[in-house]
Order: C-alpha cells, then sequence, then structure tokens
C-alpha cells in the first residue's frame, strides 16, 4: 500500500482485500452455508462479453470459505487446499445482471471442511457452475 493509499483510505482503515476489489458482496452464513453476490461489469469478463472462469472460480472460492463462518458472521480463518469446477454454460453480461453464489458444508473435521458451492446467474435465476471446494482450517499456534 502506497502512502497516497493509506490517506485516502483514513488512518486504520483496512485496505481492500481482493473479494472486495471484484465486487463480492457476503449476503449471509446461515449455519453450514453461505451466499455470495457479484453486480456484475465489463471487468469480469472476457473479449467475447462472457462472464471470466476466473471470476467464477474466485466467486465459488470465496463462497465455500464462508459456509464454515463462526457464529456473529466473522470471517473464517481458512485456506483453500483443493478446488474444482464445472462451468455447466456462460454468462454473457447482455443478458446476466448478476451472479449468486450458494454453498453448503457437506463434511467438517478438525483440521479440514469440504463444501459444495452453485451459482446462478440472475435474475433468471440459471445454474451456471457447480464445484467443490476443500478448506484447510487455520489453528491458532502456541507461543
Amino acid at each position: 500500500m502506497t502512502e497516497k493509499d493509506s490517506q485516502e483510505q483514513g488512518e486504520g482503515a483496512e485496505p481492500p482485500h481482493f473479494g472486495a476489489t471484484l465486487g463480492f458482496e457476503h449476503l449471509g452464513s446461515p449455519e453450514g452455508m453461505a451466499i455470495i453476490a457479484l453486480k456484475l461489469k465489463q471487468e469480469h469478463c472476457n473479449r467475447q462479453g462472457t462472464v471470466h472462469g476466473g471470476v467464477l472460480m474466485s466467486l465459488m472460492d470465496t463462497a465455500g470459505l464462508w459456509a464454515n463462518a463462526p457464529e456473529g458472521g466473522a470471517m473464517p480463518a481458512a485456506a483453500t487446499a483443493s478446488l474444482n469446477c464445472n462451468f455447466l454454460r456462460g454468462a454473457r453480461l447482455a443478458k446476466v445482471a448478476s451472479l449468486r453464489a450458494e454453498s453448503q458444508v457437506t463434511k467438517r473435521g478438525k483440521a479440514i471442511y469440504f463444501s459444495t458451492v452453485s451459482v446462478y446467474a440472475c435474475p433468471d435465476e440459471e445454474l451456471i457452475a457447480t464445484g467443490q471446494g476443500v478448506f484447510s482450517i487455520a489453528v491458532q499456534r502456541q507461543e
């Protein structure tokens, strides 16, 4: 972060993170689930006007991570160990206003958890991608 960035954000302000830069909005994390939305912009698309696969993967990764959020809505302390995606169909900016990712924890252990994610193109609620993620739960180290 540059000094100018720090001044623009104000003293003590948290610098933007990757999800915020992309425009992800965390809509909620009911027990073992999460919903993340993204209002689409041209910057999210490839040259053909279709949402870039990397944007979809990032959205799925974020939703899968948030599915294990603790009560109170704090960001989960975990890291992605594995993520796979099935692209079912493209989403053209001309026809799709936003995306919604819904995730659910399918198995939770002491050190890892698994989540399943579905991504829908809105407003038509068309399923465009599915996937699974494996997340490593951060362990507090004793010093």
